[in-house]
């Protein structure tokens, strides 16, 4: 699998997650959950992932960015390539907020801590190994197909 499929099933995966997440009936209960300044739809999601309305609007902007660079014509692999490692860095920065004490409510606004560590981490793992991590084999592909390298470079 490439990054340009890793964009589209990855993307798929966060719409759905983000969709569902808004159905009343998968919300889950508030107890045991610590207060935000934010508790638009705020809940356990499936019972493990502590999520409020941000999360599933960032899901859903993540799933529906995924879903159309995967698709773009022309463009696809680099555009894939740049959603996989934005998809990293900003996974991997909301586990990491979400492992502290102090910022694992982002200020009270958006809940990143519990199952949402492990979820967010597993997306920032995916996206850099489909953004980073295949790059040489994107390069060599790059050397071997002369188009590709406008495609990446642009004309000049």
């Amino acid at each position: 699998m490439g990054s340009k499929k890793f964009a589209l099933y990855g993307g798929v995966v966060m719409l759905v997650m983000g969709l569902v997440s808004l159905i009343p009936n998968f919300e889950g209960s508030q107890m045991g959950l610590p207060m935000l300044e934010l508790n638009e739809s705020y809940g356990l999601f499936l019972g493990y992932f502590p999520m409020n309305i941000l999360n599933k609007l960032a899901l859903i902007a993540f799933g529906i960015a995924g879903i159309v660079t995967s698709q773009l014509k022309g463009n696809a692999l680099p555009r894939s390539i740049s959603f996989s490692r934005a998809v990293f860095f900003v996974m991997g920065s909301a586990a990491i907020l979400g492992a502290l004490p102090q910022t694992s409510t982002l200020f009270g606004y958006w809940p990143l801590f519990g199952g949402e560590i492990l979820a967010h981490a597993v997306f920032a793992v995916l996206g850099a190994y489909f953004g980073f991590a295949l790059s040489y084999k994107v390069h060599k592909e790059i050397q071997t197909k002369p188009h590709l390298k406008e495609t990446f470079q642009g004309t000049r």
